[in-house]
């Protein structure tokens, strides 16, 4: 997977660095990670149809710049997209790398953020393979990344989405490899910052092979929240987990310094936003 990106002048990019560095921008950047529960009619009254409202009303009320979301379904990543005004995407559909199947999308201020490159791949053996399955896995999994350029501080970043499977430990573990080879092969040492789904908990293999010593990453709670932060669990169950874990994650390389993180409870009466919390961390370069 090879990516190609359009290189400036060389005396144009270091007097842009140059009149960055002097103004000082530095804006923090707010990211959100989203299960949003794919468009299943059997979730009663936390069926996506009532839901939709409530999930685009407070993503726009807490105006994340950037949202790595799970399980959605194209119908739904439309909805939202037309709702979201100011909101670019990018995303395939992980059977056909098109539009069948559930997305794990990444959402992006179009003010804030110009996109320089994207691209899919498998969570599998045969990343490149669309539609592949990897290893133990129950279904087919991908992770969605793209390289974008801040506009307030000039710097170029790598931000990948994904969602790991829930049945397969191998699966699991194997993925957070691919995601580490991915790292360490094409983001040139650029900052990273890395969201999903991982269905695992911080005790577990997955979660240990993304923050191993030499892959850079750490997690954005550890980074920032307090011990009671992480703590918190992120999957609900739409109420029905007794002992709530933290599944959904924000990881950041050594590029950031982590400045807030939270897990958002949001209810309407008796329906939830969805079986998944979404977190929200936000961050800024390092010099």
């Amino acid at each position: 997977m090879k990516n190609r990106f359009i290189r400036q002048p060389l005396l144009l990019s270091i007097a842009f660095l140059i009149v960055i560095t002097v103004s000082g921008q530095n804006a923090p950047i707010k990211v959100m990670t989203f299960n949003i529960r794919y468009d299943n009619p059997g979730d009663g009254i936390n069926w996506w149809e009532n839901r939709r409202e409530l999930v685009s009303e407070k993503i726009l009320e807490n105006s994340p710049d950037l949202i790595g979301m799970q399980e959605v379904l194209e119908r739904q990543l439309n909805y939202l997209n037309e709702r979201m005004q100011g909101y670019g995407s990018v995303g395939v559909g992980r059977d056909d790398g098109k539009t069948g199947g559930e997305y794990v999308p990444v959402l992006y201020k179009k003010e804030r953020f110009t996109l320089l490159d994207r691209g899919t791949f498998w969570l599998s053996s045969t990343p490149g393979d669309t539609g592949s399955v990897g290893w133990d896995a129950a279904l087919t999994r991908i992770c969605t990344w793209g390289r974008f350029q801040d506009l307030s501080s000039g710097r170029e970043f790598y931000f990948l989405n994904t969602h790991f499977d829930h049945m397969g430990d191998t699966a699991r573990a194997e993925s957070a490899r691919l995601i580490v080879q991915f790292l360490e092969k094409e983001t040139e040492g650029l900052p990273v910052m890395i969201t999903g789904d991982f269905n695992c908990s911080p005790e577990q293999e997955p979660y240990r092979v993304m923050t191993a010593a030499g892959t850079g990453l750490e997690d954005a709670c550890a980074a920032a929240g307090t011990a009671k932060d992480c703590a918190e669990g992120t999957f609900n169950g739409w109420g029905t987990e007794k002992d709530p874990q933290r599944i959904d994650f924000i990881f950041v390389n050594e590029s950031w310094k982590v400045k807030s993180y939270q897990v958002l409870k949001i209810m309407e009466g008796d329906m939830f936003i969805s079986d998944h919390w979404p977190v929200v961390s936000s961050a800024i370069f390092k010099n």
